[in-house]
């Protein structure tokens, strides 16, 4: 049997990245946890969101800002690989809800601040950024928001922060999926299960690409943190 809710909440957090440079991870992570073991849910959401983190990367690698991403990634797998160890044996609804909380509470903070305050694109609010991502990947799998929120800030435009910040995923998932590989978080995976979802993330993000054409950066900016309080309301409700 087809899981089409599994291939439909895929396609829909596919398109989401394409337009707002992340959110996959976060809308499958709200549901496959209901839906299989919590450690299986992240593995199998990084290997699905490869193939949309890869698209992307290949189709604006050349607006990718090198200097702005070594300060946010370099702290971020550090930290990140030491999350992941610890998140293996923790229980998901409570973890859940506090990652909803820290979403709300950071894209309120950005919202109405936003004309208020600047993020420089410099190495300390780099690395800082880079810590608190690293802790989230690590414990929920999910890395965006306090990426997604320095370099929306940091970078001038929109193809660069697409660029940039697809380019940290990449990054992300493929430390992630090496030591969850190897605590055996994908002896189970089903390759039927894989291969839907990454047609359905690779449809979701050439969908995705049509709407991300016709948005301003000042559209896309506050469209980044109302998604994050969205995603946040919902970690916390579902849990």
């Amino acid at each position: 049997m087809i899981p089409w809710h599994l291939i439909s909440v895929a396609f829909v957090g596919a398109m989401v990245p394409a337009v707002t440079g992340f959110g996959a991870p976060i809308l499958m992570m709200a549901f496959f946890p209901h839906w299989m073991p919590y450690s299986e849910s992240i593995a199998l959401v990084h290997a699905i969101a490869m193939a949309g983190v890869v698209t992307l990367v290949v189709r604006y690698h050349a607006s990718i800002n090198w200097k702005v991403l070594w300060p946010l990634a370099i702290p971020s797998l550090l930290i990140g690989a030491i999350a992941t160890l610890l998140s293996i044996s923790l229980k998901s609804a409570l973890m859940t809800r506090l990652l909803g909380m820290f979403l709300i509470l950071t894209s309120l903070f950005f919202l109405f601040l936003q004309g208020r305050m600047t993020i420089q694109a410099k190495a300390r609010n780099g690395v800082l950024a880079g810590l608190a991502s690293g802790i989230c990947n690590g414990l929920f799998g999910i890395s965006a928001p306090p990426a997604a929120l320095y370099l929306m800030n940091g970078l001038g435009q929109k193809e660069a922060y697409l660029a940039t910040l697809q380019t940290f995923f990449l990054l992300s998932n493929v430390e992630s999926m090496a030591m969850r590989f190897a605590y055996g978080a994908y002896q189970n995976l089903s390759w039927n299960l894989l291969f839907l979802g990454w047609a359905a993330i690779l449809l979701g993000t050439l969908c995705g690409n049509l709407f991300f054409r016709h948005l301003s950066f000042s559209l896309l900016r506050p469209l980044v943190y109302i998604f994050v309080a969205i995603a946040g309301l919902w970690s916390v409700i579902a849990g």
